[in-house]
């Protein structure tokens, strides 16, 4: 895929996304996040870059060698993708987890401008023994 994605929707732009999470693509991932990416995740700091954005989903798929982001539903607006998503895992010590979350993304020329990102953190925690 070419650096520059402008030409696609911003639906498509996310589902690039999510093969890029799904399978740690991070090459892909740098072509679909936009360089100046503001990511509000839940339960963290914002951050803002892509390169930024990346180094903490490759400490969260650290956590989880197991995982998959399985979108269940997509709402498009214009430039913005609402995606409903059942995420399922594994820790490193094999405790399975299973949470719903909510991700909204902002699409600016074919690239992911910002992502904010909604789950139930407490309940995650919970799970995990924290």
């Amino acid at each position: 895929m070419s650096a520059e994605k402008s030409g696609q929707s911003p639906l498509e732009t996310v589902k690039d996304y999510f093969t890029a999470l799904n399978t740690e693509d991070w090459e892909l991932m740098a072509t679909v996040l936009d360089p100046e990416l503001d990511l509000v995740p839940s339960g963290s700091r914002p951050r803002t870059g892509s390169d930024k954005a990346i180094a903490m989903f490759q400490k969260i798929f650290g956590m989880f060698p197991v995982h998959a982001d399985d979108p269940t539903r997509f709402i498009c607006d214009g430039s913005t993708v609402v995606v409903e998503i059942t995420f399922t895992g594994a820790t490193a010590d094999g405790r399975n987890v299973t949470f719903d979350a909510v991700d909204i993304f902002d699409v600016d020329n074919g690239r992911i401008s910002r992502l904010s990102q909604w789950f139930d953190t407490a309940a995650l925690a919970a799970t995990l023994g924290g």
